[in-house]
């Protein structure tokens, strides 16, 4: 992985510039998505915000403290906004809500919680993120989470700069999200084509038959 962890608008949209030209000439446009909050519980009264926004595209990830950021970026929440990608995250209904309290609305994102889990798995009624990692990319992703506890994820509003362990786990977490997804996507269009396919020989000895 090749990470950016920053604090800074022109930064974020330098990143940005260069991953829509990346994903301009792509034709899945995929982009991996986490949020590390800024507290463990929010109220109605204060709710949660985003602290760290991940966003991943191939080997490249962002890792941007949104809570400390120097100023706005306009090209962080137009990336967001629309059709034109599809953001793949885990567990995604209440990163949606937390987006919304920091005015970033996000539309095409699709859970991979809701989209597969491990068949092979049938000890956890709900799969987590490394369990679906370690299934599809490798084993290695079981421990990705060993070390972070509640201790750990109430850092994430600290003052920049983070350390590198908190920025490796939230680079990780983006870039798993993106190569799941990726190839869960390449399964199914593999699958599909491989059905179509047996359908239309299907099909030919079908109407072989009828005109024997």
């Amino acid at each position: 992985m090749k990470v950016l962890y920053t604090n800074l608008a022109s930064s974020v949209d330098a990143w940005l510039s260069a991953i829509e030209s990346t994903l301009a000439a792509s034709e899945r446009k995929i982009v991996g998505i986490d949020i590390e909050y800024d507290k463990l519980r929010g109220s109605s009264r204060n709710p949660k915000k985003a602290a760290i926004i991940q966003l991943c595209v191939g080997t490249e990830v962002l890792v941007y403290h949104i809570c400390h950021a120097d100023e706005k970026s306009e090209k962080m929440y137009d990336f967001h906004y629309g059709w034109r990608y599809t953001f793949a995250g885990f567990c995604t209904a209440e990163d949606r809500n937390v987006l919304g309290h920091s005015k970033l609305y996000i539309h095409n994102i699709k859970d991979i919680q809701m989209i597969w889990r491990d068949p092979d798995n049938t000890t956890k009624q709900t799969q987590g993120l490394k369990d679906v990692d370690a299934a599809i990319i490798d084993p290695f992703y079981l421990n990705m989470k060993d070390g972070f506890g509640r201790k750990e994820h109430n850092m994430w509003a600290n003052v920049p700069p983070l350390p590198p362990d908190h920025i490796l786990y939230a680079a990780r977490d983006a870039y798993a999200s993106y190569e799941v997804y990726r190839r869960l996507d390449v399964f199914k269009r593999i699958f599909f084509s491989l059905y179509k396919d047996s359908e239309k020989k299907r099909c030919r000895v079908g109407e072989e038959l009828k005109v024997v």
